[in-house]
């Protein structure tokens, strides 16, 4: 489907448990074991990262999600109960259904050609071009400047289509001369505006009318005829042709829909993208469309589920409204092609299943040996099984200290597994926790700060483990 075929679908609510809620001690708690405001504060104060409220909330998450595996595996939980696993799997449910409805729906696509492929490229659907640059330094003299322009329009003079290739060796370019000059195709936008104007102003098949002024100083371009890219354009042709007809039936799919966005849904949505398990329960709709609607709740779930590496959640909380209203859109539409598979019963195969199962399932027992709170291993130094969960959380504990050093790497928890976790046991974000954290470590980071400063030589001091410099003044 593209770009707007469903990677990730949805992530389960944070259950807000009351025990952690009414101490501001706590920042947030997995089964018994708790994140003190103390130690996040003094996580975030000892770090670089800005002292705000989600990266607080980022990091306990992380946390939390790491706690929930010790939970799992101090019950010898490998949530292997088929409707466990279906529930925690769903999105990549959802997205082989969907590839299978939409490689039907898109069947043909390639080859609906809205005319020949050389009336589309003679129409500027792409463009490729051979130029000969004349270059211009940023700092150059006007007197510099007037030079390199006379020297392009006396090649320009020269140029024909049939000399073109073999003067690209006067070009300023590197290896130019043995590409002839040669740029390829290329689409709209990809070139610098001025350069762009001046291929679009060139007939096909001829050279430039004037030499073409950019950033780069002075152009003569020859615009290529058809019969040099032909081989090059029909595949790509083919890509736009899948492209156009997308584009057309998604819109229409909106349109026809009556897809309509709420009044202030892009502040609502940005404050979702904040805090998204702040949102959980809200049924408000931040859009309608026939039969249904995006509610705030199923918002904060698609943000959610996307993985921290993509960044959605705090370029959505930046981004500009246009681009937050057409994030909206966009899962809109991806709700409306899940409902689409539905009515038309695609479903995934029991081969399908079996192997998403059996990778789930892998997945348990890698991030089990990762953390190293293998249910087997859980024992204390006496090699007793006194407490498996407080054992296993004490070494999550020893993890995650090494971790915000920089000293371990990063264990990723899949999210099918954090889901399953996170429907399966107690746990909890404390808001007010977390509003203390930062106050907390505020002060944290004025004593490191403060630290740093007296820790520092003084101006001009020799660096650490050499020796001073001779005293020349001395006679």
């Amino acid at each position: 489907m593209k770009s707007y075929r469903l990677t990730v679908l949805s992530a389960v609510a944070f259950a807000v448990a009351c025990g952690a809620a009414s101490n501001p001690d706590v920042a947030a708690k997995a089964g018994n074991q708790q994140l003190s405001t103390a130690k996040l504060a003094e996580i975030l104060g000892q770090s670089q990262a800005p002292l705000e409220k989600d990266v607080a909330r980022s990091i306990a998450e992380l946390w939390l999600n790491y706690q929930l595996v010790g939970v799992a595996a101090a019950k010898g939980d490998s949530l292997n109960d088929p409707k466990v696993m279906q529930d925690a799997l769903w999105s990549n449910i959802d997205n082989i259904r969907v590839k299978k409805f939409y490689d039907a729906v898109s069947a043909g696509w390639a080859d609906k050609a809205p005319g020949t492929d050389e009336e589309r490229y003679n129409s500027g659907e792409a463009f490729a071009a051979r130029h000969i640059l004349v270059k211009v330094d940023p700092g150059a003299t006007p007197e510099q400047k007037a030079a390199a322009k006379t020297k392009a329009e006396g090649i320009l003079k020269e140029a024909t289509p049939a000399n073109f290739a073999t003067l690209a060796a006067k070009s300023d370019e590197p290896n130019a001369k043995e590409r002839g000059g040669n740029l390829g195709l290329f689409g709209r936008g990809m070139m610098v505006p001025e350069f762009e104007k001046c291929v679009v102003d060139t007939k096909v098949g001829e050279v430039s009318p004037t030499v073409c002024e950019t950033s780069f100083g002075y152009h003569v371009i020859y615009r290529s005829p058809f019969k040099d890219v032909a081989a090059e354009f029909g595949p790509i042709a083919k890509q736009r042709n899948v492209a156009i007809a997308e584009s057309t039936y998604l819109a229409t799919m909106e349109t026809g829909n009556d897809v309509k966005v709420e009044n202030n849904a892009t502040v609502k949505a940005k404050a979702i993208a904040k805090n998204p398990f702040g949102y959980t329960k809200d049924n408000g709709a931040l859009a309608s469309y026939k039969g249904g609607k995006l509610t705030a709740a199923r918002f904060a779930e698609w943000v959610s589920a996307y993985p921290p590496q993509s960044q959605i959640r705090p370029q959505l909380a930046a981004a500009a409204d246009t681009l937050v209203d057409k994030f909206i859109r966009q899962i809109v539409r991806n709700e409306l092609v899940l409902r689409q598979a539905d009515s038309a019963k695609f479903v995934i195969d029991t081969a399908e299943m079996s192997n998403l199962f059996l990778n789930f399932k892998n997945a348990v027992t890698q991030t089990w040996s990762q953390l190293g709170v293998e249910p087997g291993k859980l024992t204390d130094s006496t090699g007793k099984e006194t407490d498996k969960e407080k054992i296993a959380g004490a070494r999550i504990d020893e993890y995650f200290s090494k971790l915000v050093k920089n000293e371990v790497p990063l264990v990723e928890v899949p999210y099918p597994l954090s889901r399953a976790l996170q429907s399966k046991y107690p746990f909890s974000i404390n808001e007010a926790g977390l509003d203390a954290v930062i106050e907390k470590a505020k002060s944290v980071r004025a004593t490191a700060d403060s630290l740093k400063a007296q820790q520092a030589p003084p101006a001009g001091a020799p660096p650490a483990g050499m020796p001073p410099m001779p005293d020349t003044t001395k006679k």
